[in-house]
């Protein structure tokens, strides 16, 4: 159990934000391609940016009718670069997969 709380409680001290926003998760591929990140909830919500598969997500607020809350990191951008850099927007909750 401390081996699986090590790397979480790692990231929330570099963090250093909401605890909340600790969970990251991985963009899947799709059969479109992408994953829209979009303004608010919804899919008329105006489109941000299209995420591809193999980029990252962290989940900032969860549950708004099926949209979570994201800050997203093109590829390996946060590991590369840290924290900083990211943009942030609205992803549809069955997209967001292999979190933790």
């Amino acid at each position: 159990m401390i081996r699986t709380a090590l790397p979480v409680l790692l990231g929330l001290l570099l963090f250093g934000g909401d605890a909340r926003a600790s969970l990251f998760c991985i963009v899947p591929e799709t059969g479109d391609g992408f994953v829209a990140l979009r303004a608010a909830p919804g899919a008329k919500s105006p489109l941000i940016l299209r995420m591809k598969g193999g980029d990252e997500v962290q989940i900032v607020e969860g549950g708004r009718g099926g949209w979570s809350k994201v800050r997203y990191w093109p590829s390996d951008a946060r590991l590369a670069k840290g924290y900083d850099g990211f943009t942030e927007g609205y992803a549809a909750r069955r997209f967001l997969r292999d979190c933790g």
